[in-house]
């Protein structure tokens, strides 16, 4: 088979596995649509949807950000509070809405940090939630394994820490991260590398200390 074929096979796949990307992100964004507008009518079912994806994404976003366990679930309770009480102006545009989410929850976090520079209180709290089903080594490894990323986190500018965390803990793609920071996606990838290669230096410096 020549290499032409080869290729043209490549292109062929690609183009298929693209195309059942994008019909399984449609079929997604018009499950989410009718969630979303149930949960505006005060639906129990979609309601309890919102709560149960969103408050443990909002929990380790902020635990990796604040290091603290209180203010984790607290900041994961009250934006979710927020949205609770903002769904019914909601307007669906085609982009998740953990975009619109995440934006209040970034919000709430600037709010908090200004709050923290006028009482003067600086500083990162160790703690994660306990977990009885895990051993004491397993839960102190997990720990260091966390308190080690978000401290290599806290290095970043304000603007990488929130792509890293948005894209590759939340999951959320460049347009809903554009959304979310109110940048372009142009600006977001820029970001991005940015942030990667600030990581990397930090956690090799790490690793040799």
């Amino acid at each position: 088979m020549s290499v032409q074929t080869l290729s043209l096979l490549a292109w062929e796949r690609s183009i298929r596995t693209r195309a059942q990307e994008r019909t399984g992100q449609s079929a997604q964004v018009r499950r989410e649509e009718e969630l979303i507008r149930r949960a505006q009518e005060f639906d129990q079912e979609a309601l309890g949807w919102l709560y149960e994806l969103f408050y443990p994404k909002l929990y380790n976003y902020a635990y990796l950000q604040l290091g603290d366990v209180h203010q984790a679930e607290d900041l994961a309770s009250e934006v979710l509070l927020r949205v609770l009480e903002s769904l019914k102006g909601y307007r669906f545009r085609g982009v998740p809405l953990a975009a619109w989410v995440f934006r209040i929850a970034r919000n709430y976090l600037i709010d908090l940090s200004r709050r923290r520079q006028r009482r003067q209180q600086v500083g990162l709290y160790e703690g994660i939630p306990d977990d009885t089903q895990d051993s004491p080594q397993t839960v102190a490894e997990r720990s260091a394994a966390q308190d080690e990323i978000r401290l290599a986190l806290t290095k970043l500018t304000e603007e990488q820490r929130q792509v890293i965390i948005l894209k590759f803990v939340e999951g959320m793609d460049n347009a809903s991260v554009a959304r979310v920071l109110g940048r372009s996606q142009g600006a977001v990838k820029s970001l991005q590398h940015r942030a990667l290669v600030s990581l990397k230096k930090i956690i090799s410096s790490q690793e040799v200390e």
